[in-house]
């Protein structure tokens, strides 16, 4: 067995949940409590201005963060988060679309909400991938009511979301956008 070492990159974000390499070398680190910093040889240089309001209680806050498979053409960064937005108290995990412009992000959209929203802290998940075809694909976690959301196909929570990377094409009656389900918090 070899062995290694850990060594830290950068230091002064509290609770770092998602990074990103952009093809100028700097990192982008969102962090829960909804900031997103550039950092840039193991320094932090700035927080991103236009990053959504995010409800930072237990598991949720500001979570993944990807570049779109061709981000070096069309610029797009995605974004999970827990969002109070919608209906009812509490929150749900969202997906936004943005562009980095300078420090700030602009032209976002919200492309996916879960809900309803649940009032409970636990398991938004929500990590984001793209697949070769140009789908992007997302988790949400079974918002601590595990013997409720995963296998209900009405609800939002405990399954892995399928949409086409420029929109949410079912935005009118969400939930086709399940690609599976039964997942307590992926």
């Amino acid at each position: 067995m070899g062995s290694y070492h850990a060594e830290d990159y950068v230091q002064g974000i509290d609770v770092p949940w998602g990074m990103v390499w952009l093809p100028d070398g700097d990192m982008l680190v969102t962090e829960r409590e909804g900031e997103t910093y550039r950092v840039r040889e193991g320094e932090i240089i700035g927080k991103l201005k236009g990053v959504p309001k995010v409800e930072a209680s237990g598991q949720g806050g500001l979570l993944d963060i990807k570049p779109h498979p061709d981000y070096a053409n069309n610029g797009w960064l995605y974004l999970s988060y827990s969002s109070k937005q919608g209906k009812g108290r509490g929150s749900h995990t969202a997906i936004m679309r943005a562009r980095l412009k300078g420090d700030s992000l602009v032209d976002s959209k919200v492309l996916y909400k879960g809900a309803p929203n649940e009032k409970g802290g636990r398991h938004y998940s929500s990590r984001i991938a793209f697949d070769a075809a140009g789908y992007l694909y997302f988790s949400i976690g079974d918002r601590g009511r595990r013997d409720e959301n995963p296998q209900g196909l009405s609800r939002d929570g405990g399954k892995i979301y399928r949409l086409h990377d420029d929109d949410n094409p079912f935005v009118d009656q969400a939930k086709p956008a399940i690609y599976s389900w039964g997942h307590r918090n992926p």
